[in-house]
Parts: structure tokens; C-alpha cells; sequence
């Protein structure tokens, strides 16, 4: 193999990890897990406040907050092992459909 192919099959190599990299990323959306603080039962001594007479308490509608991912209907659910084999097939399919169409396109001009 000339220098010249083995400089770009290690390219082609690098890209390839570059772009897997960057999905396992992407399906990870950058999210820090963080351990949730444990809040002892008894943690004030202080008497419960009087409740306000109903006409005091002021309704605010409830908004949940949501993630970008979620807003965008991301399925939560999935294992991240899953959801790396999903694009890395749907990756996949798209660069074979586009190879067939490729080839097709080169003998496309024989027909005639």
C-alpha cells in the first residue's frame, strides 16, 4: 500500500471515530448526573405556618419544565445503547442508499 493510502485510510479511520464520537455525545445531550441531596424528615424544629384563608392563595397555572430533548419528543426511555445503535443503522442506511444511487448515477449513461 503507497504512502499516500495508508495517510488516508488512517484519516478515514479518524473521522469514523470522530463522527461516533460525536453521536455517543449528541445522545447523551451533554447531561451531568448529579446525585440527588437527601433532605432529613425532622430538618426544622419551627412550627408549621398557618394555612392562608382561601381567598388569600393565588392560582398559578402549573408549567412543566422541560429539556430541550424533550421538547423535541426525544424518547427518554431508551437505553444510551440503543439509541447509539439507532443512528449508527439509520447513519448507515443513509450512506448505502446513497452509494446505490451513486453507482446507478455512474451507469446511467450506458442506456443510451
Amino acid at each position: 500500500m503507497s504512502r499516500f493510502g495508508k495517510r488516508m485510510l488512517s484519516v478515514g479511520v479518524l473521522m469514523l471515530l470522530g463522527v461516533l464520537l460525536g453521536m455517543q455525545l449528541a445522545g447523551n445531550g451533554f447531561q451531568q448526573h448529579k446525585p440527588a441531596e437527601s433532605v432529613p424528615a425532622m430538618a426544622t424544629s419551627e412550627p408549621a405556618p398557618a394555612e392562608p384563608a382561601p381567598s388569600e392563595v393565588k392560582k398559578q397555572p402549573f408549567v412543566p419544565v422541560q429539556t430541550p430533548s424533550q421538547v423535541l419528543g426525544a424518547d427518554q426511555h431508551k437505553a444510551p445503547v440503543d439509541v447509539l445503535a439507532d443512528k449508527t443503522a439509520g447513519l448507515l442506511q443513509n450512506l448505502s442508499n446513497s452509494g446505490i444511487k451513486w453507482v446507478v448515477s455512474l451507469f446511467g449513461g450506458v442506456d443510451e
